[in-house]
């Protein structure tokens, strides 16, 4: 009896913790998530596309398992830029998120002498996670982007 009632509390318990696990890894569409970005903000420059391979030039994401990710670029006359890249695990969103991070130092130490201007987007970069993805966006509606991204999705 008191077997078959510990086996049911371990059961219920992992139960729970794998229900938790699911939520936090929400399958999200990353297409979907970056054109949103790009459609509901207003941007001073024109993004386009660029491919993971070309990415992998600014972006060192070493063994971080990416399932998709998705990259809007500006001109380079501004440092507005899109990212949203899933990840395969948590430890791969680990990894990419300070990949993003990264590279908003690097846009900061860049932008700092060559358009200054720049550095008020920077400094305001959005750099979070949505389900299984790490988003990076940086414009001049910080907030804006903040919205869109917690409410994608819902």
């Amino acid at each position: 009896m008191k077997k078959n009632l510990i086996m049911l509390v371990l059961s219920a318990a992992m139960l729970i913790a794998m229900a938790g696990c699911g939520s936090s890894g929400k399958d999200v569409d990353a297409q979907g998530l970056a054109d949103a970005l790009k459609t509901q903000i207003a941007y001073a420059d024109d993004l386009a596309p660029i491919d993971l391979d070309t990415a992998k030039m600014f972006y060192t994401f070493g063994d971080a398992g990416i399932t998709e990710a998705v990259f809007y670029e500006s001109s380079g006359a501004t440092a507005e830029e899109i990212a949203v890249i899933k990840c395969a695990t948590g430890g791969d969103l680990d990894k990419v998120e300070a990949v993003l991070k990264t590279r908003v130092s690097e846009q900061t130490e860049s932008y700092k002498d060559y358009v200054p201007a720049e550095l008020e987007k920077l400094n305001a970069a959005v750099v979070m996670r949505k389900g299984n993805c790490a988003v990076l966006s940086v414009s001049n509606e910080p907030d804006k982007a903040r919205d869109v991204i917690n409410n994608y999705g819902k």
